[in-house]
């Protein structure tokens, strides 16, 4: 059996891969080399440097500790070991929090059009953090770290004006990573809705506007089937933001098809129609 030398001990990296499918609090995930000779791995860990309280024991080069108190920094070196015992010396040291986890997002939705604030609670956000929401089309500046529970900011869902291209509508993962390039995310967190006031794609008739009608279903055939990619796509027909004029985009217009537009209620019904188009 090869006995360990000093130039062999592992060297450990904090692994920036996916968070698992259901995120637990206090996590770290490591990868090391592995060492010839070793059967097993010794990962120690412990808040403060040098000091390691606790162990865990992997027989492979890589390892997720877990249990870990939140927003506390953790020390993690490795020893490796064989039926002749553990080497003398520790790897390098590696310090971090646990991995960052997405609890929830308030709100959870908004409308294409919407300029919202949106909290999100979770754990671990460290000062510097990033968020994605995985849509270019959802808008926002840096966000502001409240506390390593807490981070706010202020979102902008496309469009916001006329021939700007929408953001997708549905659910979206939202991502939050740590300036040591951890990070973690939840799925479905939240979600941006199609804003049924684009539906009114005739604004050149006076006397129909606010009104879904024949007009705006002639206005939207006229491109339908263009993709975002042809030249002549007119990101206000596209309501959903799937890059497409299609049927899901007429149907749209087909299911309030001689409603009028109700502001207090930002839907479209006949009611809310003058009685001479009822």
């Amino acid at each position: 059996m090869s006995t360990f030398t000093r130039r062999a001990f592992p060297v450990l990296a904090l692994a920036a891969c996916a968070i698992h499918a259901q995120a637990l609090a206090g996590d770290i995930q490591l990868t090391w080399d592995a060492v010839p000779g070793a059967s097993g791995y010794h990962v120690y860990y412990g808040t403060q440097s040098g000091i390691y309280g606790q162990f865990a024991t992997s027989t492979g080069t890589s390892t997720t500790i877990t249990g870990l108190q939140d927003c506390q920094t953790y020390f993690v070196a490795v020893k490796a070991f064989n039926s002749s015992g553990e080497s003398q010396s520790f790897s390098n040291e590696l310090s971090g929090w646990p991995r960052p986890t997405v609890s929830s997002a308030t709100p959870s939705s908004a409308f294409q059009g919407d300029q919202i604030v949106i909290d999100i609670s979770g754990a671990n956000f460290q000062p510097g953090a990033s968020v994605d929401f995985g849509n270019p089309h959802v808008v926002f500046a840096a966000p502001t770290v409240v506390s390593c529970s807490h981070i706010q900011l202020v979102v902008s869902i496309e469009p916001t004006a006329k021939k700007i291209r929408p953001a997708k509508a549905g659910k979206l993962t939202l991502e939050v990573s740590n300036p040591d390039a951890v990070f973690g995310q939840k799925s479905n967190v939240f979600e941006v809705l199609v804003n049924p006031a684009r539906f009114d794609i005739n604004q050149s008739d006076p006397s129909t506007k606010n009104r879904i009608d024949g007009k705006d279903t002639v206005y939207l055939a006229s491109d339908f089937g263009i993709s975002e990619a042809d030249p002549n796509y007119d990101p206000d027909m596209d309501f959903d933001g799937d890059g497409w004029v299609d049927g899901n985009d007429l149907a749209y217009i087909a299911s309030n098809l001689g409603r009028c537009w109700a502001p207090s209620s930002k839907t479209w019904t006949t009611s809310a129609c003058p009685t001479n188009l009822q």
